[in-house]
């Protein structure tokens, strides 16, 4: 289906980019105030040589401000068993007790116990996004849970969940089987994916060479 005219407006846009899957995070950032904390998907791996991340943040945020050149802050990826802490950190949360959580300190960033996974980074750039700022950061820590949750995903403006595909014969692994990498792995009509992580087929043993 089409939607909308030459120029889509916002509302079509923001309901068809939402059809591209991602998952669901926090950054967060130690203040003189304590732990500010907003809910993100907006974030995208950049680069392996340096490392490197961007993470879109809205004006309005009151973490914005924060977000300045050697700034450091973390990304938490949450779990999928805790939408209620993305909505609570998306603001969406009026006149109840805050969700139980709990920041830690580590290296300078917040991490939140409990997430799938945090990343420690370190802002580099802060370039004008229109009604967001794209926040280029070096990621500076890893740390994942010893845990095997998975995490929370958001498509077509709903929270999911991931449900294991486990081919037959075969155990089942925390992230799947494949191995695919988004960053060398690519398709076109007249060129076959890259297999350059794959042992070469082994000749048949009735086989000349001829």
């Amino acid at each position: 289906m089409t939607v909308g005219g030459p120029t889509p407006d916002a509302k079509a846009y923001r309901r068809t980019i939402g059809l591209f899957a991602s998952g669901v995070a926090v950054l967060a950032v130690d203040t003189a105030a304590g732990v500010l904390a907003m809910t993100a998907n907006a974030i995208t791996s950049v680069s392996l040589s340096p490392l490197l991340l961007l993470a879109c943040v809205d004006r309005r945020a009151r973490i914005h401000s924060h977000l300045v050149p050697g700034r450091v802050f973390s990304v938490n990826v949450l779990r999928d068993d805790q939408e209620v802490l993305s909505r609570y950190f998306a603001g969406g949360w009026r006149d109840r007790p805050a969700p139980e959580h709990r920041f830690e300190a580590w290296s300078g960033a917040p991490r939140l116990v409990g997430a799938v996974a945090t990343l420690r980074c370190v802002v580099d750039h802060v370039l004008d996004g229109g009604d967001h700022s794209i926040v280029l950061a070096q990621v500076v820590g890893l740390y994942e849970d010893d845990a095997q949750h998975n995490p929370l995903l958001f498509f077509a403006g709903r929270y999911r969940r991931i449900a294991p595909i486990v081919a037959p014969g075969l155990a089942p692994e925390r992230w799947g089987p494949d191995g695919a990498s988004i960053y060398f792995d690519e398709w076109s009509a007249d060129h076959a994916p890259s297999r350059e992580h794959e042992s070469p087929p082994k000749p048949d043993p009735g086989d000349s060479g001829r």
